[in-house]
């Protein structure tokens, strides 16, 4: 990243909704199935599908940066329960970036993906905290906090004035992650598309 750049918040609330309460199957998005993987797709603007871990994926732009539930038979080398986010930047190369496992609903957890060339932090947006420590290039980071709401910057590693600053009012149970590439940072809800087949 060059310069500051501005931030889109992106907060869609998901759907799910138990077999048990379901009197006609159509109306309710289904289960993820028991060994599901999830992975989401970044940077993939303008295409139909994308490639991961052997699999092809359809992209519906309607479920820009959702995790798509797939089961982790139909992948190569992905152990169920894992969480990706594949970023293509502009020469059209694809980078996999693993996160880690969510922290208890009680708690939000809160990552930065970095996709760019630079390490990143996660710091209050004056900078006196740190949040997430340095993040390098092509990694993720993640922090379970309380519910709060306040201001958090992007910063690059070792530097004083940040790339990025936004407000925030996280929920409990909530999920975000902060995706900075080398064209935006955003601030992204968790949120579930279809399952693959």
């Amino acid at each position: 990243m060059k310069r500051t750049l501005p931030f889109y918040a992106i907060a869609v609330l998901g759907f799910s909704a138990s077999a048990g309460f379901a009197t006609d199957a159509s109306l309710y998005a289904e289960a993820p199935p028991e060994d599901a993987s999830f992975v989401r797709f970044v940077g993939f603007d303008g295409a139909e599908t994308a490639e991961f871990s052997g699999k092809t994926f359809a992209l519906n732009a309607d479920e820009m940066f959702a995790y798509a539930p797939v089961s982790a038979a139909a992948l190569q080398n992905v152990a169920p329960g894992g969480y990706f986010t594949v970023v293509r930047n502009d020469a059209g190369d694809a980078h996999v970036i693993s996160e880690a496992p969510r922290a208890a609903a009680s708690k939000v957890s809160l990552y930065l993906i970095n996709a760019t060339d630079d390490a990143l932090e996660l710091k209050l947006a004056d900078g006196s905290v740190t949040v997430i420590d340095a993040v390098d290039p092509m990694q993720s980071g993640l922090r379970a906090v309380n519910p709060i709401a306040i201001s958090l910057g992007v910063f690059r590693h070792g530097e004083d004035a940040p790339v990025a600053t936004f407000d925030v009012s996280l929920r409990r149970g909530q999920n975000v992650s902060v995706l900075a590439d080398p064209g935006s940072v955003r601030l992204v809800e968790h949120r579930f598309g279809a399952v693959v087949k």
